[in-house]
């Protein structure tokens, strides 16, 4: 019986546990953030929910195809992984200094409605900022159709908001992953770098922080 070189078992056994890992590891995250709640109440579950469909993929252990451009992919990264200041819900602290939940961190500038500044919102709702998206939606709506999949609007707004944010469609063949990537990084990396503009131009020298009930449990950590 034939045996296979050293390093074709060790390579063999690497792929077996990383995929058994990724296996575990997917479904960790996903229990964590499920699609049936109402409402996304921490920054880890905002994370998953935009990167569901990335999490399928078979090795986590390599990265998601947009990270693996040779294009400048910084902006995305940041505003995906939360790592910026001008979302709301992407601030740990409010403008005192003191926690709020992350359910409280309205935009600014649909207030005195209370919406919650998460990316959704400000990408495809804020009557403020969701225009800076629309040249984008319509150059990923022509990629779209030359790869014949699904229209931009039988999308549900979470997939939306990662397909803005540099995510390859769901039904998109993987032979095909690398060609979306090429030819939408840059449409998307314009508009990170349009909104953040537009938003720290606007942005209010002081967001109202809602009033707190005395008799109020205190709240969580962030996650």
């Amino acid at each position: 019986m034939a045996t296979l070189p050293p390093k074709s078992c060790e390579r063999a056994y690497r792929n077996i546990l990383r995929t058994t890992i990724s296996t575990l590891w997917r479904m960790e995250l996903l229990n964590q953030a499920p699609l049936h709640l109402p409402h996304i109440n921490c920054r880890k579950a905002s994370y998953i929910h935009i990167a569901r469909d990335e999490l399928q993929r078979r090795d986590l252990f390599k990265h998601a195809q947009y990270l693996r451009s040779h294009l400048d992919q910084l902006p995305l990264l940041c505003l995906r992984t939360q790592a910026t200041s001008y979302i709301p819900s992407h601030l740990h602290l409010a403008n005192d200094h003191t926690y709020t939940p992350y359910n409280q961190h309205y935009c600014p500038s649909c207030l005195p409605i209370q919406i919650v500044g998460n990316k959704l919102h400000t990408l495809l709702h804020c009557p403020h900022s969701s225009p800076l998206s629309h040249p984008a939606i319509l150059t990923l709506t022509r990629a779209l159709r030359r790869y014949d999949l699904c229209s931009w609007s039988s999308h549900t707004p979470l997939q939306q908001t990662a397909i803005l944010l540099g995510s390859s469609p769901s039904k998109l063949l993987r032979k095909h992953d690398k060609a979306w990537t090429h030819s939408t990084s840059t449409t998307c990396t314009k508009l990170i770098y349009s909104l953040e503009c537009h938003l720290f131009k606007h942005q209010p020298s002081a967001s109202p922080r809602p009033a707190q009930s005395v008799t109020s449990s205190p709240a969580s950590p962030p996650v």
